[in-house]
C-alpha cells in the first residue's frame, strides 16, 4: 500500500497556484491594456464618465475585474481624474467601488487617502470594504487612509437624517412626555 508523501503535495499545489495566479494577472494586464486604449482617446472632462460606463457595460461576473482594470488605467492616463473616476464608478456600481479604489490607489499611493474618501463618500458603498481594499493595496498608507476616512463626513453606510427631521422628532418626543403619550 502506497502512502502519500505530504512534502510532495506542497510543491505540486504551489505550482498549480502559481500557474493560476499568472493567468489571472495576465487577464488583468490584458483588461488594463484594453481599458487604457479605450480611455486614452477620451478627453479629460469625459474620462470619469467613460470609465464608469465601461464598468456598467461589463458582464455582471466581470464588473469587479473591469472596475479594477479601469481604475488602474485612469490612474495611469490622468492622475488628476482618478478620484473622480472612482467616485463615478461607485455611483453607477457601488459594489465594485472597493476594487476600483484599490486599483487606482495602488497606482497612486500618495493619493490613496483621497481616492478612498472619494469611493466611500458615495451612498450605498460600504466604508469598511473600501478601507480594507485600499489598505491592502497600499499598506504603507494605512494610517493616512484611516485618518482621512475618519475625518470625512461619510453617510454612505447608513442613511443620512436631515437635521430638521431629527429636531422635529426630538421636539415631538419631548412634547409627548408632557401629555403622557408616546
Amino acid at each position: 500500500m502506497k502512502t502519500w508523501n505530504g512534502f510532495a503535495v506542497v510543491p505540486l499545489l504551489s505550482a498549480l497556484w502559481m500557474v493560476g495566479a499568472s493567468a489571472a494577472m495576465a487577464q488583468s494586464a490584458e483588461q488594463t491594456s484594453a481599458a487604457r486604449e479605450i480611455l486614452a482617446k477620451a478627453p479629460a472632462a469625459e474620462l470619469a464618465s467613460r470609465a464608469a460606463q465601461l464598468v456598467v457595460s461589463a458582464p455582471a461576473k466581470e464588473k469587479a475585474a473591469v472596475a479594477s482594470a479601469v481604475g488602474q488605467a485612469v490612474a495611469s492616463i490622468n492622475a488628476n481624474v482618478a478620484s473622480a473616476a472612482v467616485a463615478a464608478i461607485a455611483l453607477k456600481v457601488p459594489v465594485v467601488a472597493p476594487a476600483a479604489a484599490a486599483a487606482a490607489a495602488a497606482k497612486l499611493p500618495g493619493s490613496a487617502p483621497a481616492i478612498a474618501v472619494a469611493a466611500a463618500s458615495v451612498p450605498g458603498v460600504k466604508v469598511a470594504d473600501v478601507r480594507t481594499a485600499v489598505i491592502a493595496a497600499v499598506p504603507l498608507q494605512a494610517a493616512q487612509i484611516v485618518s482621512a476616512l475618519s475625518r470625512a463626513k461619510l453617510t454612505s453606510s447608513r442613511g443620512s437624517i436631515p437635521r430638521s427631521v431629527s429636531r422635529a422628532n426630538t421636539a415631538a418626543a419631548a412634547g409627548s412626555e408632557d401629555r403622557g403619550v408616546l
